[in-house]
């Protein structure tokens, strides 16, 4: 067997080789159209159903505030009516 060769770099050489390494890791991933369309696919999909989720949400908070004061008016024009407040 043959022994591991090691090679020593300075903290600039590997620091350099570490830039170019990842933008060259970049680069390639986004040359990649499937995968970037993917990734903008997911990113779109899990938007969408936080915006649809939200807005669910909205409304029916509305709904639920527009009930309650309707009750409450409700309940209150009967109490006047039945004269229990006068």
């Amino acid at each position: 067997m043959s022994e591991p060769t090691h090679i020593a770099l300075s903290h600039e050489e590997l620091a350099h080789t570490l830039r170019e390494a990842m933008a060259g890791a970049i680069r390639d991933t986004l040359n990649d159209r499937e995968l970037v369309g993917e990734f903008w696919k997911k990113g779109f999909d899990e938007l969408s159903g936080h915006t649809a989720n939200g807005a669910s949400q909205w409304l029916g908070r509305r709904i639920l505030t527009w009930l309650i004061a309707a009750m409450t008016t409700a309940g209150l024009i009967w109490l006047v009516k039945s004269g229990a407040i006068k």
